[in-house]
Formats: structure tokens, C-alpha cells, sequence
């Protein structure tokens, strides 16, 4: 029984077999192909399989499995098809076709030749228009990765007018430039590293001048501030000043005054030699008491020290809704490199030179239309032996001039220059009576503007900048008449400005008191030139609503209008000047900007 069933099986598969071969060798390679592709196959080479939790997360997420830099056009459009891939849908007939007339091409058998024309002419526009999209993909994929890598948010306002390629010759890839056009400024900012509050008391005792019966009062400063800033640390050094006012043992109010000096150090977790601190110190509390019959004074002070350390770097930040801020907009910067050379004789027959020190000293510059000039002192200790075996010290200084070219510079704005010496070349002569020197100076400049622009707030760099509180320009008219020294004929010029200006904030109000100082000169009977110097002094208000004291305040004065009266006899001239001054009033605050990418420092 068992055995015809076993007989029957291998039967049947002989049958099969012999069926499918006979299939095989007799019908055309192509129809096989169809065959298949009716049913669960379609041989894509282009698409690589990938497993289907990997494209439903694509799908879900408008991602092309982990290239999140596609738009999301593109994205949805290579999950689609492949995901038309790994189904089993049978493939479109219109699809059908064209692959059936491409093997028909390749194999000769494209049937009439009009129909292979149509093919071919499909084939080709396809093939193009496949190569524009790829390229297209490329271009969007390069402007994504720098939005990216910049940081920058669909509502920045930063517009790509061009972006150009080029190759980058240490890694070999391809490196895109960006451009932007708007919505961006370069700054130049102080960043806020860290900051901390320390309480300390100073303890004394103060022998009194005479006995006292009761202190009247004490009025203590801080005063002689110096700080140092090291690794994690500030330290912060000075003097408290105190003014003691008693009452004697004659009923009679005497004053002494005494200096305490203080040295503390302030934990500040990334502070650095060469960075910028501010220190505020406040007489919190002082406690007195009589000892020793009065002659004694025994005293507490308590003193607070808040600390700030901050660090100039340059950022590009993001302008647009945001508080109004004062900062220095950079303009350019650039250095150069310089010799100076020189030849010194010394005061005593050298035989060996052990050292030489160099330091720029007395900078002075001038910013011209695209170029800042620069003028300093290098000064320089030299240290040798002598023929008298005395190591002997002899000091010089060199004068030098150079030019730097920043494109954009104009007169007017602020300039820094950052010299360092770089290289110290000497040569002795033979005889040991002169010395030979080159020194190489590297000096870097830096050009930047005094803007105020809207910053917008973010969750980047903590940075400390003045806000714009309020401003405003207020005319002033000083009218005098002064006696001239000669007996004048006539008025040549009057030169005058604002000397000495200073201000105190009030609440909405700012006070101005100055001179203006004028230099007039003027042609006397004799038909000699003559000058005379005046001074006037002036004082005036500007309403700024909003300002509190202790708020900083920038004040510009120029001199709008100079009208000269020379009386008949040419002994008194009276004078109407009109002055513009402007004020400003600004208050420090700290806030996070947003930030597209570090600049440097």
C-alpha cells in the first residue's frame, strides 16, 4: 500500500519537472521573465531592500531612512517608491510595456521601427529627466546640510541669494559658501563666562587720636580696586577707606580716618589669565564699640564682592524682534608684518649679548578711507657682558610707522591694534662696540562700528550688552561778549568746541555741565593776526523718559552755528553759539542670543 504511494509521488514530480523544462527550452527568455513578474517579483537595480520597519518609519517621519536633509517632497517620493518595490502589487501595465520594448531594443526584436523610435526617444527623455532630479536632489542636499550645520531656523530671515561650491584642498570634499544677505550681523561682544558672590569681614582695632565717649558716625569706600584673573579663580585686592567721626571726652566731634587693605580670591569655574572681570563691592554692615576707656575703637565691616568674568568674542547672531542694543558692529580686520631694524652702540665694549626685550609702546593710529595707519614706539632693553665681565643694561627706543588695508574702514569709527613682537634677530660686531637688530612685529587691527540693533533672544551665547533705555538731542545757545585784548579791524575765524562734559542721570532727566572752549582769531589795526582763547561755561538738562540713576549715559556735543558782532570800535565781540548735544542712556542686562555659527575671538 505504502509503496504505490511512494511510486505515485515520484511519478508526479517526474511529470512536473519534465513539464517545467519543456517550458524552459521552448519558450522565449522574456515571457519566463513575465511570467514572474506577474506574480510576486520585480527586479529593481537602482533601489536597494531595505527591511520594512526601516521605510514605514521613513514614511511615517518624511525622512529617506536617515537622510533628513531631503525636503520633504523628495523624502515622500523615494518612500514611495520604495515601498512600490517591496509590495506585491503587480507593476503597472504602462511599465509592463516599456520594459518589454527596452528587450525587444537590446535583443533586436523591437517589432516595427516606428515603435522602436518611440521607445528610444521615452528612453532618453526619461534617462534626462532622471539626471536634472538627481541633480536638483544635490543641490538641495548641499543647502540643507549647511542649514544644519549652521543652526539656522526656517524663521532666521536668512535668505541663500547663491551658493557656490569648491573644493576644499586638505579634505577633498566639497565645501559650500554661503551668503547671507540679511537677518545676520557680525559682532563684537563680551560673553559672559561665569559669575559668583563672596561675603567677607575685616576685624580691627583702631587706637582714637583721643578718648571718645560715643561714635558720631563712619563712612567707609572701597577703594584701590585691582583684580587678577587665573585659572578658575579672581583674585581681587584693595583698600577700605574709613572716615570716623566721634565724640571726645570735651564734647567736641573729632575725625580720623584709617585704611584697611584686603586680598580675597573669588571661585569663578572657567575663567582664564587675559580675560575681563567686573567686580562690585558693597559696605553690607559695620558694627563699633568703645574699649579700653574709649581709646580703643573695635570694628566689623562687612563687605560683599560680586564678580563677573567675562570674554570679548566675535558672534553672528540674529537681528530682528528683540531688545535695542548698543554693540560694535565689525567691520574688518586683518594684520601685517613688519620689520624694524636698527644698529645701537653701546656705552661699554660687549664681548657677549644675553638678552633683548621688546615691547610696543605708545600707539597711535588713524583710519583713513580703507586703511587704518598705524604709528608706534618699539622699546627695547638690552642685557650684556661687558669687556669688565659686568653684565650691563642699556634701553632704546625705535620708532615705526605702518599701514593696514581694511576694506570699509572710514574716519570715525573705532579701531584696536594688537601688537606682538615675533622674532628678535641680533648680531654683535666684531670689535663689541655696536649691535645689529631685527625685530619682527605682527599687528593685528581690527575696525569696528557703534550700532544699535535689535537682537533676537534665543537659548546661545549669555552675553552682557547695554540696552538702549532712551534718547534724545536737546539745542543749547551761549551767547557772551568778550573784550579783546587788540583793538580789531576784523574777524578772521572762531574755532570752537565742547571740553570737560560731563553728566549725572536724575529720574528722566539727564544734567550736562561743560565748557566751550573757542579760540578766536581775528586782524588788528596793525594788519597782524592775532588769537584769543575763552572759555564759557554751560549747563543744561535732556528729558530722557525712562532714566534711573546709576544708569551709564553717552553724551556726543557739536557745535551747530558760530555768529561773530564786532562793535564799531572793535574792542567787544559778542558771540552767539548754538550747540546740538545728543544723550543717550543705556542700561547693561544679560540675555542668550541666537547664534548661526562661532566666529572666534
Amino acid at each position: 500500500m505504502y509503496s504505490w504511494l511512494i511510486l505515485m509521488g515520484i511519478i508526479t514530480g517526474f511529470m512536473i519537472s519534465t513539464y517545467y523544462l519543456y517550458q524552459y527550452w521552448t519558450k522565449p527568455m522574456s515571457e519566463i521573465e513575465n511570467y514572474f513578474d506577474d506574480r510576486v517579483f520585480k527586479r529593481v537595480e537602482v533601489v536597494p531592500k531595505v527591511n520594512k520597519t526601516a521605510y514605514e518609519f521613513a514614511y511615517q517621519n518624511n525622512t529617506n531612512f536617515g537622510k533628513d536633509s531631503l525636503d520633504k517632497e523628495q523624502s515622500n517620493k523615494k518612500v514611495h517608491e520604495v515601498f512600490a518595490f517591496h509590495s506585491i502589487k503587480p507593476p503597472d501595465k504602462s511599465e509592463k510595456k516599456d520594459n518589454e520594448g527596452k528587450e525587444g531594443l537590446a535583443a533586436g526584436k523591437g517589432g516595427n521601427p516606428e515603435e522602436n523610435n518611440r521607445i528610444k526617444e521615452d528612453t532618453s527623455d526619461k534617462e534626462k529627466i532622471l539626471k536634472e532630479d538627481r541633480q536638483i536632489d544635490d543641490e538641495r542636499l548641499i543647502k540643507d546640510e549647511m542649514e544644519s550645520s549652521k543652526g539656522v531656523s526656517e524663521t532666521s530671515k536668512i535668505r541663500f541669494e547663491s551658493t557656490r561650491v569648491s573644493k576644499n584642498t586638505k579634505g577633498g570634499m566639497i565645501m559650500p559658501e554661503l551668503q547671507q544677505v540679511e537677518g545676520l550681523e557680525l559682532i563684537k561682544t563680551p560673553v559672559v563666562i561665569g559669575e559668583n558672590v563672596i561675603q567677607r569681614m575685616e576685624v580691627t582695632d583702631l587706637s582714637l587720636d583721643t578718648s571718645a565717649i560715643k561714635i558720631r558716625d563712619i563712612n567707609a569706600t572701597v577703594t584701590n580696586l585691582d583684580t587678577d584673573v587665573i585659572d578658575n579663580k579672581v583674585i581681587i585686592q584693595g583698600t577700605i577707606h574709613k572716615q570716623i567721626f566721634f565724640v571726645g571726652t570735651d564734647d567736641i566731634i573729632h575725625h580720623q580716618a584709617e585704611d584697611i587693605n584686603f586680598s580675597y580670591f573669588v571661585d569663578v569655574p572657567g575663567a582664564e589669565p587675559g580675560m575681563d572681570v567686573l567686580v562690585e563691592p558693597t559696605i553690607e554692615h559695620i558694627v563699633t564699640r568703645l574699649i579700653m576707656d574709649g581709646t580703643i575703637l573695635h570694628q566689623k565691616v562687612v563687605l560683599q564682592f560680586f564678580v563677573k568674568v567675562l570674554s570679548i568674542q566675535q558672534l553672528i547672531v540674529e537681528t530682528g524682534v528683540g531688545p535695542l542694543i548698543k554693540v560694535e558692529r565689525v567691520i574688518g580686520e586683518n594684520s601685517v608684518q613688519t620689520m624694524v631694524m636698527n644698529e645701537v652702540t653701546l656705552a661699554v665694549d660687549a664681548i657677549k649679548i644675553v638678552d633683548i626685550n621688546a615691547e610696543v609702546v605708545d600707539l597711535e593710529t588713524e583710519i583713513i578711507e580703507d586703511k587704518v595707519i598705524i604709528q608706534g614706539v618699539v622699546h627695547k632693553q638690552l642685557f650684556y657682558i661687558g669687556v669688565d665681565d659686568v653684565e650691563h643694561h642699556q634701553a632704546e627706543d625705535i620708532p615705526f610707522s605702518e599701514f593696514v588695508d581694511i576694506p570699509g574702514a572710514e574716519p570715525g569709527m573705532n579701531v584696536q591694534v594688537h601688537p606682538n613682537v615675533e622674532h628678535i634677530k641680533q648680531e654683535l660686531s666684531v670689535d663689541g662696540t655696536t649691535v645689529t637688530q631685527e625685530i619682527v612685529l605682527e599687528l593685528f587691527v581690527k575696525v569696528t562700528e557703534t550700532v544699535q540693533i535689535n537682537l533676537v533672544t534665543g537659548e546661545d551665547s549669555l552675553v552682557m550688552l547695554p540696552e538702549v533705555v532712551g534718547e534724545n538731542t536737546k539745542q543749547v545757545l551761549s551767547e557772551t561778549t568778550l573784550e579783546l585784548d587788540q583793538t580789531a579791524i576784523k574777524i578772521k575765524d572762531i574755532q570752537a568746541s565742547f571740553e570737560d562734559v560731563n553728566a549725572v542721570v536724575i529720574n528722566d532727566k539727564v544734567i550736562i555741565q561743560g565748557i566751550i572752549h573757542k579760540q578766536i582769531f581775528y586782524v588788528g589795526e596793525d594788519n597782524v593776526e592775532y588769537h584769543q582763547a575763552e572759555n564759557v561755561p554751560f549747563s543744561t538738562f535732556v528729558d530722557v523718559i525712562g532714566a534711573r540713576p546709576d544708569m551709564d549715559v553717552d553724551i556726543i556735543p557739536t557745535i551747530a552755528f558760530i555768529k561773530p558782532e564786532l562793535d564799531p570800535e572793535g574792542e567787544l565781540l559778542t558771540q552767539k553759539v548754538i550747540g546740538d548735544i545728543f544723550v543717550k542712556v543705556t542700561e547693561n542686562i544679560q540675555f542668550n542670543v541666537s547664534e548661526v555659527g562661532p566666529y572666534g575671538v
